[in-house]
């Protein structure tokens, strides 16, 4: 469209005025998208792609997706954390970075809310196992960016029996 609008459509009217008076007409080509253009823009939908991915396993309408919600960020975490090392994703390192402070924010909001750490108790596939493997320990948490390292492990087993003493 754009290598043809000019001969179909005449200049876009996009003008650069000097002192009221028009220096240059800029051509509908001037917005033409060049094969680094094109990576680019393909760079960015591998990004976005990642978060959509991540959106659409709280979009269920047949089944609660609590359980979802601390694997999910997990997974979001990983895909921008591998992405952010790769020479690839260089020039947008800063974003990706701001997108993991971000996730870091609200994956450590999660921490005063039991109920997730439930969810995924109760989960037939994830259960404490999953807590264990995944989250480590405080160390290990602490390698990964995590300021607010804990034996979640032991934490876990104290929500759900904290939980089950307020329930019996």
């Amino acid at each position: 469209f754009v290598n043809s609008a000019d001969e179909l459509f005449g200049p876009i009217g996009t003008s650069i005025l000097h002192h009221g008076r028009v220096t240059k007409h800029i051509p509908w080509t001037a917005f033409s998208l060049k094969s680094s253009d094109w990576e680019r823009v393909n760079d960015t939908r591998v990004m976005i792609s990642d978060a959509n991915d991540i959106q659409q396993y709280f979009s269920s309408e047949h089944q609660p997706t609590l359980w979802c919600a601390i694997p999910a960020m997990e997974e979001l975490q990983t895909a921008w954390e591998s992405k952010c090392g790769l020479i690839r994703f260089t020039l947008y390192k800063e974003a990706i970075e701001r997108g993991l402070t971000k996730i870091g924010k609200y994956y450590n909001k999660l921490d005063n809310k039991p109920v997730y750490v439930l969810a995924l108790m109760l989960h037939p596939y994830y259960k404490l196992a999953y807590i264990k493997m995944s989250w480590g320990s405080p160390e290990e948490q602490a390698k990964e960016r995590n300021q607010n390292a804990k034996d979640w492990h032991d934490e876990a087993l104290k929500v759900v029996e904290k939980m089950m003493e307020e329930y019996w």
